[in-house]
């Protein structure tokens, strides 16, 4: 994930989903069935429209029944 040479994003809010999708079906997480997704890839900034990328994958995820949580509430 991430950019390559020129900083533009790679990948698309489908193509993101599609990993998490991966990953919990893979199922080797520290905490099962919990992700920490880290929030810093190019495709987020603003001159790439990052609030709206943000925005459809969060929603992308809710329609796949993924719940969100804070770091305080990980553990639990």
């Amino acid at each position: 994930m991430g950019a390559q040479g020129g900083g533009e994003p790679v990948q698309s809010v489908d193509h993101l989903v599609s990993e998490i999708d991966h990953l919990f079906g893979y199922g080797h997480f520290v905490r099962p069935g919990k992700l920490i997704l880290l929030m810093h890839d190019e495709m987020f900034q603003d001159r790439f429209d990052g609030k709206t990328k943000l925005t459809n994958l969060i929603a992308a995820l809710k329609l796949r029944h993924y719940a969100f949580g804070t770091i305080p509430t990980y553990d639990d």
